[in-house]
């Protein structure tokens, strides 16, 4: 069991992170929830990171506890609001954005500890690159889930990280790559991104791990890539 004089003084030292975190969000929600309660469901992820840090895992707690405050407050807002479909289409987008980037920073901090030298210049930049264009096809990926199941259409609404796209023709594509995936990353695809449940909830629906969702999905995400630049 976690000790809970070592989780108050990681959750007391860090209590920044919570409110630069909600303070991220908070322009997208604003209207709907004020800024204390994004703070509120931001520690609540905070304490869970507490309580579930291991230092030699090699991430630094403020890296580790990051991701889970920003899904802490996604989740609570999932639950608990009734916001605009591209509204809903961005945090979507987002939580799975964080997911997939805490699963690439525990990929390059395993091949680290096994002796890989860290990314610098023109390796850096690359993984730079590759990172946001993984986060254009997440946020294209929300956006043809809420076309094809709700019969939403972002003509007119589409935000610059797309809009040069012809997002019918891409979304026919998408939609064909996603049925092409491997069942699990499919049915993972479809619950994160069209029912919107975080990797958790998803993975304990399809009898894995969040461990073993957080690498399936980083691998479809991956896959559906070449869709998007293609």
């Amino acid at each position: 069991m976690d000790d809970p004089e070592r989780v108050r003084k990681l959750v007391e030292g860090h209590l920044e992170i919570s409110r630069r975190a909600a303070a991220m969000i908070y322009p997208r929600v604003r209207g709907y929830l004020e800024f204390e309660e994004l703070v509120s469901l931001a520690n609540a992820g905070l304490t869970e990171a507490a309580s579930r840090f291991d230092p030699s895992r090699g991430a630094s707690f403020a890296t580790f506890a990051w991701y889970r405050v920003h899904g802490s407050i996604l989740d609570g807002l999932r639950r608990a609001t009734n916001l605009p479909r591209r509204t809903w289409a961005k945090l979507v987008a987002l939580r799975a954005a964080s997911d997939y980037l805490e699963n690439r920073g525990e990929r390059e901090a395993a091949a680290t500890r096994g002796g890989a030298a860290a990314p610098d210049g023109a390796a850096a930049l690359t993984a730079i690159r590759d990172a946001m264009s993984a986060i254009r096809t997440m946020y294209v990926t929300s956006l043809e889930s809420l076309r094809e199941d709700q019969g939403f259409d972002p003509g007119g609404e589409t935000p610059a990280i797309v809009e040069r796209l012809d997002t019918g023709r891409l979304g026919a594509r998408l939609r064909e790559a996603i049925e092409r995936l491997p069942e699990r990353e499919r049915e993972l695809v479809k619950k994160h991104y069209w029912e919107g449940k975080n990797l958790l909830e998803a993975g304990a629906e399809l009898g894995i791990s969040k461990s073993w969702a957080s690498r399936l999905h980083a691998q479809a995400v991956e896959r559906l890539r070449a869709i998007v630049d293609g």
